[in-house]
């Protein structure tokens, strides 16, 4: 590919009836446009402009390509215009990832007040249970839940707040078998399992106590469901102990319809957490939802949350 910058100057000649006019309309020097035009007709072998003192008009071959070139320049003049319209405002498509527990729990009471305030902006929420490529899937931003952040290379990780799980189980069922007083007694009650929570047949579950003691629990699930929204119902209905994230059980927790059981040990404490490439020509759009999230999220999150202290 030739440079295209040559096309652009013999179109502007053209359309302006002589390097003076184009020189004057533009701003480009006179000797600057002659130059490339000439480049232009060596490389092509072909005159393109005839010229004289008064008036320069195209050749036969100049006519041929005045008329497929104009169409080149005025496709990348539109181009580089759209562009220049996406970084003037938040306007145009913003492509968001996450979890559906936080899309549900977190996104969902909080994205309608975004969108409100930046009506020229489309939000595309893809809520997947999996790690998406920012850069392969053409994601603008990822909310992400991890025990760790980890480095990723041309990407920015924006910590907003931290999450647990908790193990709840319902009054009625906990009437019924009794509250148990240790970890340990969880070995002997019916509980809800994840598949992933599965080994051998046993259902395990790694604990920590707030004085930092740590224990794996064997337990034997009564419904294994990979479905937590799912859980949560079963729990709601005394089929058994639940391990559940903070964000889905608060609800049900500060109306009743769930107990926290031993408070004290709780699941993994995630880091909640925004992805997203490196600021530098980051349009409006994107930077517009990173600055919205960073600001209502941690609150939503804290909202969510339920201390020890509030349910001991």
């Amino acid at each position: 590919m030739k440079d295209l910058n040559d096309l652009y100057y013999f179109v502007l000649v053209v359309k302006h009836g002589g390097f003076s006019a184009a020189a004057r309309a533009t701003g480009i020097e006179k000797t600057l446009l002659s130059r490339h035009i000439a480049d232009l007709e060596l490389r092509m072998g072909a005159r393109l402009l005839h010229r004289t003192t008064r008036q320069v008009s195209l050749t036969e071959a100049g006519h041929h390509f005045f008329t497929l070139s104009q169409p080149v320049v005025e496709g990348a003049h539109t181009a580089y215009e759209s562009v220049e319209h996406l970084r003037r405002e938040p306007v145009g498509l913003v492509r968001l990832s996450c979890p559906q527990v936080m899309a549900q729990s977190y996104l969902a009471p909080l994205l309608p007040g975004y969108m409100e305030k930046h009506p020229k902006v489309r939000l595309e929420l893809n809520a997947v249970d999996r790690e998406v490529d920012l850069f392969e899937e053409r994601f603008d931003v990822a909310l992400r839940s991890r025990t760790r952040i980890e480095e990723t290379a041309g990407l920015v990780a924006k910590e907003l707040g931290a999450t647990r799980q908790i193990l709840v189980a319902s009054p009625r069922f906990l009437d019924r078998v009794g509250r148990p007083t240790s970890i340990k007694a969880i070995s002997g009650i019916e509980t809800l399992s994840r598949p992933g929570d599965i080994h051998d047949g046993v259902g395990r579950w790694f604990l920590r106590s707030s004085s930092g003691e740590e224990l794996l629990v064997s337990h034997q699930p009564r419904l294994i469901c990979d479905d937590l929204r799912m859980q949560l119902e079963a729990a709601v209905n005394g089929l058994g102990v639940a391990l559940l994230p903070e964000p889905i059980a608060a609800a049900s927790v500060r109306a009743k319809a769930l107990e926290v059981v031993i408070p004290s040990w709780t699941g993994a404490t995630h880091i909640i957490h925004l992805l997203y490439p490196k600021p530098k020509g980051m349009l409006p759009s994107v930077r517009s939802l990173i600055d919205y999230l960073s600001l209502h999220l941690p609150q939503s999150i804290q909202e969510r949350s339920i201390t020890v202290e509030r349910v001991a």
